[in-house]
């Protein structure tokens, strides 16, 4: 990645912009928060203003609210107008911003189809074809996409939500081979369940039901939203220089050994 000099060990991406969607909660804030004392300039894009306030004012090297609502289809492309207007450059996007919903593949109606589509499929994959052309014009860049265990194994339940995260997957690779000749490199982490502070415990989460998922977690233990962040870091930066169409599984293993995911009643 071509950046501005002075990058030390303990900033490696002093001098560099990122943009985080969804920056401003949960696993997002912890990216940001991380890679903003790894030195980054972070611009945190979201839709809830007072989130994305509060943290700005906690992040150094002046960072940047865009406050915008990423189901909008013009949403991608202006986001990075304005951050390329407010830094000059665009090194690192960070393709974080989505949610989940629960239900089977006969419940799925086509409004819902699309209004979920919008935010987890169409604008990351409108964010990463733009920003990997200006990436390219601009000496290199780095691309992180936050998919799920569930992209590459699948879950009853989560038609739409395993749908997404295949697309981003498929995104992924592809974005490699079309960009990586043009020194911009995509990767993707692959989180399992997260805990994290302002979205926890999920709904029907008691002892009972934590249990049993960390029988499924070769480390037996859960991981946090600051997992993720030391991962995104890595690729974000020169020590993954050489890594590009890579998937990070950040679960303690759960993907490893393929627990089994069927056998909910539909």
């Amino acid at each position: 990645m071509s950046a501005p000099d002075g990058a030390t060990f303990g900033e490696p991406l002093l001098g560099r912009t990122v943009l985080v969607t969804g920056g401003g909660r949960g696993i997002g804030a912890a990216i940001s928060r991380r890679l903003a004392r790894a030195g980054a300039r972070v611009a945190l894009l979201g839709s809830g203003a007072d989130h994305l306030a509060r943290l700005a004012g906690e992040l150094p090297h002046d960072p940047t609210v865009i406050h915008m609502d990423l189901s909008r289809p013009d949403a991608p492309v202006a986001a990075l107008r304005e951050v390329i207007a407010r830094f000059g450059r665009l090194d690192v996007l960070v393709n974080n911003a989505g949610f989940g919903t629960f239900g089977s593949s006969d419940e799925v109606t086509p409004e819902a189809f699309d209004a979920f589509m919008a935010v987890n499929l169409r604008a990351p994959l409108l964010l990463a074809g733009h920003a990997a052309r200006h990436m390219a014009d601009n000496g290199g860049g780095s691309i992180v996409n936050i998919s799920s265990g569930i992209g590459a194994t699948g879950n009853t339940g989560w038609i739409l939500y395993a749908t997404a995260k295949g697309g981003i997957e498929a995104a992924t690779r592809t974005l490699t081979a079309e960009w990586g000749p043009h020194n911009v490199r995509c990767n993707a982490v692959r989180p399992a369940l997260i805990r994290t502070s302002d979205a926890w415990p999920p709904p029907g989460w008691d002892e009972t039901v934590r249990d049993g998922y960390l029988r499924d977690v070769p480390l037996r233990r859960m991981q946090e939203a600051a997992d993720v962040a030391e991962a995104v870091l890595f690729l974000a930066s020169d020590a993954a220089r050489n890594v590009s169409g890579a998937f990070l599984d950040v679960d303690g293993g759960w993907g490893a050994v393929k627990p089994s995911v069927v056998g909910a009643d539909i």
